[in-house]
């Protein structure tokens, strides 16, 4: 395009040329490379990969079994037979062999270089094709039975094994036989050898039925085959009895059994007695309890005896024919003794054997054999005994019923000794009663505030404090010591310096020894409280022991050990600090003296009203109770004392006391551990909280 000027504007104007195109030789792409380089290139790539994988590749060797097995592996690999180049990680291999199971699994291609995989294949079982001219012979393979022959036995598993042939009235065959298996058959021809010989019965009479192996063969005089082995052969002849025997006769052989006689056939006598379980004998012989079948022979006559307890002895005289079936129904006579029966209340019902009599005072009669007897009332407790009347001897039985709480009572005693032989006697309180003392009373102190108790709870309370060598049964080596040459540890003198934690864990060792529930709980060694529905030995109550020390019978409540009076009586009435004492106590009683500087032999003294001894002296003992002095607002039924506590109720006086307020029988004190002039007495409950009427 060539340009011009534009007038006006001094700018060049734009005009049109003819194109030219470039030579089409110049525009044509060319490859910078040859062909034969670029084929020389991929050589030497493809060659390269191929060192690469020789490289990465390990070498895995197949160790087959069977050796010509057939295996693939998936996945890029080389192989020479069975040697193999696989790249490491998993692979999925499947093996196949004629004859065998195919085998699908995976291997692990590892670092090991070269690496041998084992592959065993399963063989396939074989089968077996027994012929044989006989039927119904039985297979056994190895001892397990797989079925009959003749036939195909299949799914035999390849190697040596036992094969057994079993045919009755034949002996068995047992071999060894190889089997190929891979699914092949063999065929084997079987010939079993028979296991019998021929016997000749005859019997007497002639015409019995002849069993051999429970299977009938005909009637005597008969030639039949018998097992080498044993048959069971059987005769049997109406009116005759059966005829039994085990025989055996060499395979191929023949013998004569000698004849054999056939016995007259037993009748059989059904045998009953009224009442029933009469013994019963035949010709002297014990033969059961009727009712009862009894076989018995037919040549003659037989004695039978019934014999029951209360029942006249029955004879009978019997004869029965061959094969019959017979009863005999027997009443026995009843001897009847008598006795007079004095009922008590009159309306209580009577009842022997299970079976009611009536109401109230009869006379029962009776067979002459044990009765059980029961005599019952509804709201009291049902009597029973076991009574036999005498026929010549008329008797008589008086029965009174007891209400429950009698009947309770009754057979609770009213004293019992413990494991180690101190006694103790049952109270039955049902009071109520001022436990402490009257603000006016003379010596008072302060932790004597009255309060109301009840005690309902039955209990058992020792008679006597514990001695040293009743304790020591428990704890052999303690010692109570002694005062100022005047020896606390003889044997019969009251247990002395003992804590609080020991008195309750001896109670506790009692109760193991009678079988008795543990009335204190014990954690690490130590007492930390106390079961109240327990009835195991225990410490009194301060409620029970002011209750038998206090409360005479009467009701009435006492001061002092001898009544009410300020002084003691000129007589000796307990152990206290007296003029014995003098040259041990700083503080003793004038004008009294009763023989004991320091405690005296449990039981020197007498007893208290209620018949317990040393309440108001000797040792001043321990009780169950922590020590509290807070009174209550309340009546306390059957109480135990605070829940918790870091002492000790003592209740009494002691032979170390002579003070006018230590000597009353409401002085009380607290403590934890022993002294010498300090022991106890020993108590339990009559029964589980509870289970008392």
């Amino acid at each position: 395009m060539a340009g011009s000027v534009n007038e006006g504007s001094g700018r060049p104007l734009l005009s049109a040329t003819e194109f030219t195109p470039l030579d089409p030789e110049q525009g044509r792409r060319r490859w910078p490379v040859s062909p034969g380089y670029l084929a020389l290139g991929v050589l030497f790539v493809m060659a390269g990969l191929v060192l690469v994988y020789l490289f990465a590749a390990r070498a895995v060797i197949f160790r087959l079994e069977p050796a010509g097995a057939d295996i693939e592996v998936d996945g890029l690999s080389f192989h020479i037979g069975n040697n193999y180049l696989l790249l490491r990680g998993e692979r999925a291999l499947v093996a196949e062999a004629e004859g065998y199971r195919p085998l699908e699994t995976r291997i692990i291609v590892g670092d090991e270089n070269p690496q041998e995989v084992e592959i065993r294949l399963e063989a396939l079982p074989g089968n077996l094709r027994v012929e044989s001219a006989l039927e119904d012979i039985e297979v056994f393979i190895d001892g397990e039975a797989v079925g009959s022959a003749p036939g195909l036995i299949e799914d035999i598993s390849r190697g040596a094994r036992i094969i057994e042939f079993r045919k009755h009235r034949y002996f068995p065959l047992r071999q060894e036989l190889e089997i190929e298996g891979l699914g092949r058959t063999q065929s084997l021809q079987l010939d079993l050898q028979p296991a019998w010989g021929e016997m000749a019965f005859t019997s007497v009479p002639a015409g019995a039925d002849l069993y051999v192996d429970d299977e009938v063969v005909g009637q005597t005089p008969l030639t039949t085959e018998i097992l080498e082995t044993g048959s069971r052969v059987r005769l049997a002849a109406r009116g005759y009895k059966t005829w039994e025997r085990e025989l055996t006769v060499k395979a191929g052989s023949s013998e004569s059994y000698p004849a054999i006689e056939l016995t007259v056939a037993d009748g059989v006598l059904q045998i009953s007695s009224q009442p029933r379980g009469a013994s019963v004998t035949v010709d002297r012989e014990f033969r059961g309890i009727a009712p009862l079948s009894v076989p018995l022979s037919p040549l003659g006559e037989h004695r039978l005896e019934l014999f029951l307890e209360g029942y006249q002895k029955a004879v009978r005289t019997v004869s029965i024919e061959p094969e019959q079936q017979s009863t005999l129904a027997v009443s026995l006579t009843p001897i009847i003794g008598r006795i007079r029966l004095d009922v008590a209340p009159a309306d209580a019902e009577v009842v022997v054997n299970g079976n009611v009599q009536g109401r109230g005072s009869q006379v029962l009669e009776l067979t002459a054999r044990e009765h059980r007897l029961v005599v019952r009332k509804d709201g009291y407790a049902a009597q029973s005994f076991r009574i036999t009347p005498r026929p010549d001897h008329p008797q008589s039985l008086q029965v009174t019923l007891l209400t429950g709480t009698q009947d309770y009572w009754a057979s609770r005693p009213p004293e019992i000794n413990s494991p180690v032989g101190s006694r103790l006697i049952l109270f039955r309180p049902a009071a109520s009663f001022e436990l402490g003392a009257p603000r006016r009373e003379p010596g008072r102190r302060a932790n004597e505030a009255e309060r109301k108790v009840r005690l309902e709870r039955p209990f058992y309370l020792g008679t006597h404090e514990i001695s040293n060598q009743q304790f020591r049964s428990w704890k052999a080596e303690h010692s109570s010591r002694a005062m100022r040459g005047q020896s606390l540890d003889m044997d019969a003198q009251p247990v002395a310096n003992v804590s609080w934690q020991d008195a309750a864990m001896f109670c506790n060792w009692l109760s193991q020894r009678a079988g008795l529930p543990l009335f204190y709980i014990v954690e690490s060694g130590l007492v930390t409280g106390f079961d109240p529905d327990a009835h195991g030995y225990r410490l009194p109550t301060e409620a029970e022991w002011a209750y038998v020390a206090r409360i005479d019978p009467q009701g009435g409540r006492m001061t002092f050990p001898w009544g009410s009076d300020l002084y003691p009586p000129t007589e000796v009435v307990a152990n206290y600090a007296d003029q014995s004492a003098v040259q041990l106590l700083t503080f003793t009683l004038s004008h009294y003296n009763d023989g004991y500087p320091v405690s005296a032999p449990i039981g020197s003294f007498g007893a208290n009203a209620r018949g317990v001894h040393d309440l108001g002296g000797n040792v001043a003992e321990w009780v169950n109770d922590f020590y509290d002095i807070r009174p209550s607002a309340t009546e306390e039924l059957d109480p135990l004392g605070p829940e918790t506590g870091t002492r000790h109720v003592i209740r009494g006086s002691s032979w170390a006391m002579g003070a006018r307020s230590e000597l009353r029988l409401s002085y009380r004190d607290g403590g934890e551990d022993g002294r010498m002039d300090l022991g106890f007495r020993i108590a339990r409950y009559v029964d589980a909280e509870g289970v008392s009427p």
